[in-house]
């Protein structure tokens, strides 16, 4: 403590260029009286005895600036000590702002202080703003889900159960009035009911791919597998599924990222990559991760071509 008081009073009383400059003065003068005096006394004596005082003054003069250097500097070495901290992620810790007589040192503290007070703050915001996007997104998400609950539920409720009960109403028809039904009518009818038919597959498939109940009955792994065997084997694609860890669930949020994100792979494999094999590759049995992958041996497209997109957290 004592020396850190001598050092702050010797830095109050000049600043850094007058200090360097009184003491090499000082010591200029010195080694002038000094070397004179010292020559007169002994250049009768030894050359050696001379040598030896030269040597001693050099030293003291090293000593001097030495100990000057290390007091001017201290206030650098301790900014360079706080840089190091913060390029280590330490956004709190801050520059010592002593009333030196320095004014140049002071003010390169209060300056790297000032924008460590605003990096601090730019930071905070950021991570305010991507708390809060993530909540939006959460929010976007979640509200999609249940709108396809909601129109998935008035497919099967309403237009469903209406094509249904359409099919057996024609077939009740041609039981019932075939002998005096016209071969034009029966033909007729037998084409409804077979529209009929296909367009409740249909809202089927739609419902499903809206919110199969699979995913929330079952988890990631049976939705997948169905997807995988209605969309891909039907439509020629041979399949190898591997899945680890089928019987663990996840949380319904990031089940359904997931499953989004692999049905999505799906489609366009089959509308667009022309493929003939699928491999599908399913890990959730880490605690902490979950693994998932989609190759195929149908035309890809060439990454570089695609423009980079500026919206924060896509690419």
């Amino acid at each position: 403590m004592r020396q850190h008081r001598q050092e702050d009073f010797m830095m109050r009383r000049w600043p850094l260029l007058y200090q360097i400059l009184a003491v090499n003065s000082a010591i200029v003068f010195l080694g002038a009286v000094g070397g004179t005096a010292i020559t007169r006394t002994i250049a009768a004596s030894s050359i050696a005895l001379a040598v030896i005082f030269a040597t001693l003054g050099l030293l003291l003069s090293i000593a001097a600036n030495y100990v000057l250097l290390r007091v001017a500097l201290r206030p650098l070495l301790v900014l360079q000590t706080v840089s190091q901290m913060v390029a280590d992620g330490d956004l709190r810790v801050r520059a010592e702002e002593r009333p030196t007589g320095e004014p140049n040192l002071s003010r390169l503290a209060h300056t790297f202080n000032t924008m460590l007070d605003r990096l601090e703050e730019d930071t905070l915001a950021l991570e305010r703003s991507r708390r809060l996007t993530e909540q939006l997104t959460q929010q976007v998400l979640s509200a999609q889900e249940e709108e396809r609950r909601r129109i998935a539920r008035e497919l099967h409720d309403e237009t469903a159960q209406s094509l249904a009960t359409l099919g057996i109403y024609i077939d009740s028809a041609l039981a019932s009035d075939r002998a005096s039904m016209s071969p034009h009518l029966e033909a007729g009818l037998r084409h409804v009911r077979e529209v009929a038919d296909r367009t409740l597959v249909g809202v089927r498939s739609i419902i499903a791919d809206l919110r199969p109940s699979l995913l929330d009955d079952l988890g990631l792994a049976a939705a997948i597998r169905w997807q995988a065997q209605h969309r891909l084997e039907e439509a020629g694609i041979r399949v190898d599924l591997q899945v680890r860890g089928e019987g663990c669930r996840l949380p319904a949020s990031i089940e359904t990222a997931l499953y989004r994100i692999l049905q999505e792979a799906i489609t366009n494999i089959v509308k667009y990559a022309e493929a003939s094999y699928v491999e599908i590759d399913l890990d959730l049995s880490r605690e902490d991760q979950v693994t998932a992958r989609v190759e195929d041996d149908g035309r890809g497209f060439d990454s570089a071509l695609l423009e980079p997109t500026r919206q924060p957290g896509r690419g």
